[in-house]
């Protein structure tokens, strides 16, 4: 999102455009005494972290008002938050990211899993690159949420197509960073694209 207050009417047109049952957002840059509201929809979120003087990450979800839903309690150090929500089925919604700066291990992941009831859609701004959802490269994080999907019996659905329209000048390439994982008997459910026109 790279901030939520910088870029709300987007987010606005964008829950218009679509009228979404739940969105999570990463990137929200909200300080640990705001929070956001949106007509129809409920807001959960974690602040952002302070880090000298600038605000880095926040996560959160918005779940239409209409929609029974639970948010889930979760012991974790990740910045991560989730919620049951009861769709066509009911399933645990994760809203998740890990900053670049950081380094996370894979038990980290496996334990904040291990907390979600199943089937559990996982999205999130990962910051790991790997050739299985579409950069020109892996990383040391990209290895690492390999392994976690395979050690997870998790399914990713990423397309291949890049998820964030930033060329990077380094490589004239746009990123594929932003994940959408999810437990395999949702995957049939579950039609992944991305939004070229925003």
């Amino acid at each position: 999102m790279r901030g939520l207050q910088a870029n709300r009417e987007e987010l606005s047109l964008l829950l218009s455009q679509y009228d979404p049952t739940a969105v999570c957002i990463q990137e929200t840059l909200l300080h640990s005494n705001k929070t956001a509201s949106f007509k129809n929809y409920s807001y959960y979120g974690i602040p952002a972290v302070e880090n000298n003087g600038s605000l880095h990450g926040g996560v959160a979800i918005l779940v239409k008002n209409t929609t029974p839903h639970q948010q889930l309690h979760i012991n974790t150090g990740l910045q991560a938050i989730a919620l049951r929500a009861t769709c066509h089925k009911t399933i645990t919604i994760c809203s998740i990211y890990l900053s670049p700066s950081t380094a996370y291990s894979i038990a980290e992941l496996e334990t904040l899993i291990g907390q979600l009831p199943p089937p559990v859609l996982l999205l999130g701004d990962f910051n790991a690159h790997s050739q299985q959802w579409g950069s020109n490269k892996r990383s040391t994080r990209g290895k690492m949420v390999e392994d976690f999907l395979l050690n997870s019996n998790l399914s990713l659905l990423n397309s291949g197509s890049p998820t964030y329209m930033y060329l990077h000048p380094a490589t004239a390439s746009f990123s594929a960073i932003d994940l959408s994982i999810t437990h395999p008997a949702l995957y049939l459910d579950i039609c992944w694209q991305i939004d070229s026109v925003h």
